[in-house]
């Protein structure tokens, strides 16, 4: 199979010559990579349909409709693998889940009871309700009443053919099953769950997986004191190149699986 071919970035932690190795000779780089297709998958983290935030549901619509669904359809033509990484209540929702799913995955598995911190301290209960950070009110009732009914973005639900996982581990077995070894990653937030779930950018990239970000695949949840220059959404990027792997465009992603493709 051809093999992609893609331009990638990532964020040089030292001068590239003799200049002194001080923060302000930092800077980004880029290589090409050239990566066998089937080596390759496409791992899209929690793309919902709805969300509580609606200026953040405003870009991740954009989003998925311009960038995410046409990546996810130029990766299927050249044979990557297209992963959807929903969370596990919806993941469960589709029949793809079940392809590498264990019977932890399918069925569940005791768990023994922690013992520390105490069950009142984890419960946020008695004289440790002082500790629980404070909720809106409204997002609680949003989630008491819209997350049961969230779903994946239409434009981004999965093929007949594409994989679905649940967990990190399930996506672990994927990949060997099928020899993935590099993953590309788009979805949301930026700077919460697509760095931060089981099977996101940081646990995949400790288990020795080559990961690159869309960069303009993804968006973070901003406060609004960054809003106005993204620079939550510009900082999860940077903290990928500079910690975690590389990131990349998507048309580049987009005219590499074409060439492939054709090739």
């Amino acid at each position: 199979m051809a093999s992609i071919t893609l331009t990638v970035r990532y964020y040089r932690l030292g001068p590239p010559g003799d200049e002194p190795y001080i923060e302000s000779n930092f800077d980004f780089a880029t290589r090409e990579m050239s990566i066998p297709a089937e080596q390759l998958g496409l791992v899209l983290v929690d793309c919902w349909d709805i969300h509580p935030y609606e200026s953040h549901l405003d870009r991740t619509n954009q989003i998925c409709e311009s960038i995410l669904a046409p990546a996810a359809e130029a990766c299927r033509k050249a044979g990557v693998a297209v992963i959807h990484a929903p969370s596990a209540p919806q993941a469960r929702l589709f029949p793809q889940w079940t392809r590498y799913a264990d019977d932890v995955d399918l069925f569940g598995a005791p768990q023994a009871p922690s013992d520390w911190p105490p069950a009142e301290k984890r419960n946020g209960e008695g004289d440790f309700a002082q500790y629980v950070k404070p909720e809106v009110p409204r997002l609680k009732q949003w989630r008491e009443e819209q997350l049961p009914h969230r779903g994946v973005a239409e434009c981004l639900l999965p093929k007949p053919d594409d994989f679905v996982i649940a967990t990190g581990e399930q996506l672990h077995r994927l990949c060997r099953a099928n020899g993935i070894m590099h993953l590309i990653y788009g979805g949301f937030a930026a700077n919460m769950c697509v760095p931060g779930r089981d099977y996101g950018t940081r646990a995949l990239g400790a288990r020795g997986y080559t990961i690159i970000l869309l960069r303009d695949g993804t968006t973070a949840i901003e406060a609004h004191t960054t809003l106005d220059g993204f620079r939550l959404t510009e900082a999860a990027i940077l903290d990928t190149e500079m910690i975690i792997g590389y990131s990349a465009l998507s048309a580049d992603l987009i005219a590499a699986c074409g060439a492939a493709a054709a090739g």
